[in-house]
């Protein structure tokens, strides 16, 4: 079976409206943002992890709205410095988090990560999680479909 991949969004597209480029079986793409640059900073952000989609703008607006989404509500929740949002991508769809957690990641493979994150509360169809350690994660899941990307509604990370 083929490793996840970690790629920068400096990096060419790995990406499609289809899923991730083969051989890899799951992507994941971090881009941070400082929390005193509140929801400018953020938005940036969530362009910059939605660079490595190669697809047409009606499948990376979704996306992208969903990236704001989740920085907005988790600058809300949150007073940490820096912040950060991940784009994590698989064969069952997209994973869009913003968290104040800059050490853990989403990979399925870390037992520690958010996967395991109790839920505390559905936000705007957004799902919010608290870590044992007091960080905070909001998470928006999309599945592929045939023609594109469809939300998921409130799911865990």
């Amino acid at each position: 079976m083929a490793t996840p991949v970690r790629a920068s969004s400096d990096g060419p597209a790995l990406l499609t409206e289809r899923g991730p480029m083969e051989p890899v079986r799951e992507m994941e793409f971090t881009a941070r943002f400082s929390r005193a640059d509140g929801e400018f900073a953020a938005e940036a952000a969530a362009v910059a992890v939605t660079q490595v989609i190669d697809a047409p703008l009606s499948f990376v607006s979704p996306v992208l709205d969903a990236g704001c989404s989740v920085s907005r509500c988790l600058l809300a929740r949150s007073a940490a410095d820096t912040c950060r949002i991940v784009l994590t991508a698989d064969r069952s769809g997209i994973t869009v988090a913003a968290t104040d957690d800059v050490a853990v990641s989403l990979d399925a493979g870390d037992p520690s990560g958010a996967k395991n994150l109790p839920l505390l509360a559905v936000v705007d169809g957004l799902n919010v999680h608290h870590g044992p350690d007091g960080h905070v994660w909001v998470v928006w899941k999309g599945s592929w479909r045939g023609d594109g990307l469809t939300p998921d509604g409130p799911a865990q990370p």
